[in-house]
């Protein structure tokens, strides 16, 4: 079960077009207008985001746990920190237990997305230093008991000398041998750039989320630091194109979901619209996709958290539409 609300969530899908004919068998990926382009028959098309998911079960978990998935993208303000919170909290509703780790030292904010920044006590600087546990670090949700946060450092400190990636790594070690059991999900939210911090962040990481955004700078980014999780040898990249404006893209001011998989040649994770609740729920330390009743962007994270659990993925594809006839009196009903 994915949580309380579902009658609301499922109001809301068929509001916006998301359900497919077979009802609660499939969930379609909304059919957001993308670029016009034209097809070899010359005729014009569009670009549709199309996927398949099942709301009447749970999802199945694919892979070895923990799963140790990276959140990046190089360039900072595209919503990496944004995703890890609300994918993390969409895995914690379908029951899995998840560790979100805040390695962004000096500048996190993964506590203020999650409201949880009144509870942080005690950090991972202190478990390596033995002044606290590991549990007395974690700090674990109220509405979702199964998922806990660990930050790496205090606001306002700079990158500790000796910490690095084997010092991540012994701490996700250590999170596997924890005695109340391991996590299935450890969520890595990775600092902006790819400086030092960078580096110890993907250091024990198997998988990797590349957050982006449709514009040319973060695309730039992107690609480079897709070459550099390829070197370090995470092969088992996704991608995330957050905040799509169908508007704009429609008016060509916007590349599409489409030209951005074309450049990079990632798998979709998913595409996530511009949404201005975003704003609202960070500024409330509340997670997008807990509204009541949901948003489209809130719906767009949970679908990608089940494609995450299943190590699947969306394509975004060309549909041709037939050209419309024109008449010779608009005024009559006819189409221009």
């Amino acid at each position: 079960m994915i949580g309380s609300g579902r009658e609301e969530r499922q109001l809301a899908q068929n509001r916006a077009g998301l359900i497919g004919g077979g009802g609660l068998q499939g969930l379609k990926g909304r059919q957001l207008v993308l670029r016009g382009r034209e097809s070899e028959h010359g005729r014009r098309c569009r670009v549709v985001p199309q996927a398949l998911l099942q709301w009447n079960r749970r999802p199945e978990l694919v892979g070895e746990i923990p799963r140790v998935v990276v959140i990046t993208s190089g360039k900072g303000g595209v919503g990496k920190t944004t995703t890890t919170a609300n994918l993390g909290m969409c895995l914690a509703r379908l029951n899995f237990k998840v560790v979100a780790i805040d390695a962004d030292v000096g500048l996190r904010n993964l506590d203020l997305l999650l409201g949880l920044e009144n509870r942080v006590n005690y950090t991972a600087m202190e478990v390596l230093n033995g002044e606290c546990r590991l549990d007395q670090a974690l700090i674990r949700d109220k509405r979702w008991t199964n998922f806990e946060l660990l930050c790496i450092n205090k606001p306002r400190y700079k990158m500790p000398l000796g910490f690095g990636g084997k010092a991540l790594t012994w701490l996700v070690d250590a999170l596997k041998k924890r005695p109340e059991g391991q996590p299935h999900f450890i969520l890595i939210d990775c600092p902006a750039g790819i400086d030092a911090g960078f580096i110890t962040a993907i250091t024990p990481a198997k998988e990797a989320i590349l957050v982006t955004t449709p514009d040319i700078t973060s695309l730039r980014d992107a690609d480079r630091v897709t070459g550099l999780l390829e070197c370090d040898g995470i092969k088992d990249i996704k991608m995330v194109v957050n905040r799509v404006r169908s508007d704009m893209i429609k008016g060509e001011d916007m590349m599409s979901v489409l030209d951005v998989q074309e450049m990079l040649g990632l798998p979709l994770l998913g595409v996530v619209p511009e949404d201005s609740e975003v704003i609202k729920s960070t500024n409330r330390g509340y997670p997008l996709v807990l509204k009541n009743p949901p948003t489209l962007a809130g719906l767009a994270l949970e679908q990608m958290a089940w494609r995450l659990v299943e190590k699947d993925s969306m394509k975004a594809i060309l549909i041709e539409e037939a050209p419309q006839k024109r008449s010779l009196f608009p005024f009559m009903g006819g189409k221009n």
